[in-house]
């Protein structure tokens, strides 16, 4: 019996090529539209290529989703191994991660908004992890996750809300990168166990 033909080196690129325009595609609209409102043609359309790709290279939508999803988490991942680990600067860096896991939760579709941890490559667990390991024993596991439910629930919700925060409090252009400054030393005051900072500095 012959061997089949291999595949060659222009075939390969073009099938790498489709799939990276795919996922491209799908991480944009899911932080932009969330993983319920966006259809196959949507992701198609923006990635220039045939809807019927989809299936062929990753089964289903949500098999590209799924795709997506461990992109922008690598990319959160890879970004806080290189730059460490700084309250908003990273989802700040990484705001299409942070709109996507937003997104995914809010369409009640948590396989997809956790990704991160099925790929074991979840920044929260990591930072919760090494929380645990640098207190005294009297801090239980229990404790710690409480004190970083808080600093993600602020996180988060900033990641999506910043613009709405600044335009809300009338916050002047030359004043953002001081009340950033601001909430971030006090989510890292929190997840360090401290009090948060005294605004009357």
């Amino acid at each position: 019996m012959k061997d089949l033909p291999k595949e060659s080196a222009a075939t390969e690129r073009g099938r790498s090529s489709v799939e990276e325009k795919l996922i491209t595609a799908a991480c944009s609209l899911l932080a932009k539209s969330g993983p319920n409102a966006v259809s196959n043609r949507d992701i198609a359309k923006l990635a220039g290529v045939n809807h019927g790709q989809i299936h062929h290279y990753f089964g289903s939508k949500h098999g590209l989703l799924k795709a997506a999803m461990s992109r922008v988490s690598q990319t959160h991942w890879d970004n806080t191994q290189a730059n460490g680990y700084i309250p908003l600067k990273g989802l700040g860096g990484d705001q299409l991660y942070a709109l996507a896991v937003v997104r995914c939760a809010i369409d009640g579709e948590l396989e997809l908004a956790t990704q991160h941890v099925t790929d074991n490559i979840s920044v929260p667990r990591l930072v919760l992890e090494n929380r645990i390991k640098s207190q005294d024993s009297s801090l239980t596991p229990l404790d710690a996750q409480c004190a970083m439910a808080v600093p993600m629930a602020i996180e988060m919700g900033w990641a999506v809300l910043e613009p709405y925060i600044f335009n809300t409090l009338d916050v002047k252009e030359e004043d953002v990168q001081k009340v950033r400054e601001h909430v971030a030393a006090t989510l890292t005051m929190i997840i360090d166990g401290k009090n948060a900072v005294d605004t009357s500095q």
